[in-house]
């Protein structure tokens, strides 16, 4: 009714400045008969009849990784009890909606506390939701590694939510720390490690040694090259 209303009040306007100016009687009849046309159109082509709420900007898609879902359920398991609430974020990651996927994980953690699966998954949708591990992100990430202190999955996860916040560095020691941990005979035992030589890789091409994360010497001739601002 919203739009009728200020149709018609846009109507009684014309008239109005019509009639003040003193318009001829056929101008103004042509002039009326170019509103009633209008109306007409509007009626048919628009929804005068609906309230105008404001159009929210559509949400970000991010597409889930189905590799690195894999090495989730590798590393976490798929018979768990926590494994409905990851299913459910990662539905809800893929159709833009992190805020419900960060939701629907606390409420996992309150459900089980005990278990770190959650935790670390809880730590990475909250730094994938703000584009950062914020002070909440790096809560649920120590809860992780406090109570799965030889587990490779929390350090793992700590270093790719690192990796994607572009701290290269300090992803590179977690992810050293995660291969630390997996087992020799561990199925993603590879997965690790040569994610690790790749991130190593990096550094060294941007000048900064791997190990230390300091400044590595500029070669002879020429400066070290400049350290990526991206990684994906």
């Amino acid at each position: 009714m919203i739009g009728w209303f200020l149709l018609l009040l846009l109507a009684l306007g014309a008239i109005l400045i019509l009639w003040r100016m003193g318009f001829p009687g056929k101008l103004g009849t042509f002039a009326l008969a170019a509103l009633v046309f209008g109306a007409a159109g509007y009626a048919w082509q628009g929804s005068p009849g609906l309230k105008g709420d404001p159009v929210s900007a559509q949400k970000e898609i991010v597409p889930v990784d189905p590799v690195l879902i894999d090495l989730r359920n590798k590393m976490f398991g798929e018979l768990t009890s926590a494994r409905g609430y990851l299913i459910a974020s990662d539905a809800m990651m893929s159709k833009g909606d992190s805020e419900k996927a960060v939701i629907w994980l606390i409420g996992g953690v309150r459900k089980d506390p005990a278990d770190a699966s959650l935790w670390t998954w809880l730590g990475f949708t909250m730094a994938q939701h703000d584009g950062m591990i914020t002070p909440p992100a790096q809560m649920a990430f120590d809860k992780a590694l406090a109570l799965w202190p030889d587990h490779p999955g929390p350090p793992f996860f700590m270093g790719l939510a690192l990796i994607r916040a572009n701290d290269f560095v300090g992803a590179r020691r977690w992810w050293a720390k995660a291969l630390e941990l997996t087992p020799e005979d561990a199925t993603y035992r590879d997965e690790i490690g040569q994610r690790l030589m790749l991130l190593d890789r990096l550094l060294t091409q941007a000048g900064v040694d791997p190990r230390t994360g300091a400044a590595a010497p500029a070669l002879e001739g020429g400066s070290a090259p400049e350290p990526p601002t991206s990684a994906r």
